[in-house]
């Protein structure tokens, strides 16, 4: 029995990792320091430098965790510590005219820094929060969840 459980957990994880392997990246994590965990699939994945970030990922820092996400478009969030980031939706295909960029602070701070998506389609590009939704229509913008 604890054979077939054993295999049974392996292939889900296996099977995780070919799934985002087929999808392209939304991004990837820079500047990670302290405890840094991404949320894909049902498991858990320590975030080091470099390590890719995928739609329906969720990104959560520790209580010294810290961390920058640069998206493909060149966008930036940076968490601070006891933070978690939702991120819902990443299409960038300028050449297809498609824009899609939709993320949920559930709590924590987050700082943005735009990028080309929100110069070329500026409604495309949304921060949402528990209380609200921020519709990115600058460059930069601080946010605080409790």
């Amino acid at each position: 029995m604890n054979r077939i459980l054993s295999f049974l957990v392996l292939f889900v994880v296996l099977f995780a990792t070919v799934v985002n392997a087929s999808e392209e990246a939304s991004g990837s994590l820079r500047k990670c320091k302290g405890v840094v965990l991404i949320e894909r699939n049902g498991a858990i994945v320590k975030g080091v430098e470099g390590t890719p970030v995928y739609s329906n990922d969720t990104v959560k820092t520790g209580a010294d965790g810290t961390v920058g996400v640069m998206f493909k478009d060149n966008s930036r969030i940076s968490l601070g510590p006891n933070s978690r980031l939702e991120l819902k939706k990443f299409v960038f295909k300028p050449a297809l005219k498609q824009f899609n960029m939709v993320n949920k602070l559930a709590k924590g701070t987050a700082s943005f820094v735009s990028g080309k998506m929100t110069k070329l389609s500026p409604e495309a590009v949304v921060l949402e929060t528990p209380q609200s939704v921020i519709g990115v229509r600058g460059t930069t913008y601080n946010v605080k969840v409790d």
